[in-house]
């Protein structure tokens, strides 16, 4: 089945062509992959014409007012041309069979939840300097990147445990994406909601997920966090109050753009 790779990216265009080279040599490529971009920023032109010649590439963006990830990932689902939607973040770097394990994995009433590994400082800059070959398991070791187990390919193991889902490594069927409202773009503060909230209202309309451990990989560049616990704890009590509301439908999602997009 066709399968639309979104990528949501804001200005760490070093770290997103690292990305792009690596959905280049998927063993299935994507037939959309859609850049997701929560700003409008010229700078980006350059790495899109080199890979728009490599890749079917579609560039959104929207006026950068904040943190809108939700919204501007509903406007890449309205963009999507295919059923099965896999999502990433501009500064994760895909196993070569990263594609392909969403999409044996995604159906209706069944969304799928990779991991990430995350590298550590030095091989990070490594990476964004010279490349992704850069991403040796010896040297993550040697510098102290941690969970270095979420790196290894199983063919044949597959994790039965309920998966905790990220917002970099999902997969969902554009039909259930649709049930839900997409996601709630009342979450406009980053580190929590987008993921969290849109797990909670699938598993509440009664639907499963499939772990990806091990099958869908992807190694996520180390980059500097500022300190978010006030942004977090706001979002978690919306959270809260919603989950005591109880809808699995969201009220402030997909159709709030309908009649808006792309010109919202």
């Amino acid at each position: 089945m066709p399968i639309t790779l979104i990528i949501t990216v804001y200005k760490d265009y070093i770290s997103l062509e690292r990305v792009l080279e690596s959905v280049c040599i998927q063993d299935v490529v994507p037939q959309q992959v859609i850049i997701a971009h929560d700003t409008i920023d010229d700078a980006i032109d350059p790495l899109l014409a080199q890979f728009s010649k490599l890749l079917p590439i579609d560039h959104i963006n929207q006026q950068d007012t904040g943190f809108n990830k939700n919204r501007i990932l509903n406007k890449a689902v309205m963009a999507s041309k295919n059923e099965q939607l896999v999502f990433i973040d501009g500064d994760c770097v895909l196993h070569p069979k990263f594609v392909v394990a969403h999409q044996k994995g995604i159906q209706k009433g069944v969304f799928t939840a990779g991991r990430r590994l995350d590298l550590d400082a030095r091989t990070s800059a490594l990476v964004r300097e010279k490349g992704n070959s850069m991403i040796q398991r010896l040297r993550m070791l040697k510098n102290g990147t941690k969970r270095v187990e979420e790196g290894f390919y199983f063919r044949f193991i597959q994790s039965h445990k309920k998966p905790r889902l990220l917002g970099c490594n999902m997969g969902w069927h554009r039909h259930d994406l649709e049930a839900l409202n997409g996601f709630d773009m009342d979450y406009t503060l980053p580190g929590f909601g987008e993921d969290t909230d849109l797990e909670y209202r699938a598993y509440r309309s009664g639907m499963k997920a499939k772990n990806l451990r091990w099958k869908a990989i992807q190694y996520h560049l180390h980059h500097e966090r500022p300190s978010r616990e006030q942004d977090i704890s706001q979002s978690k009590q919306l959270f809260e109050e919603k989950k005591e509301i109880g809808y699995f439908y969201c009220e402030n999602g997909l159709s709030t753009l309908r009649d808006k997009f792309p010109h919202e």
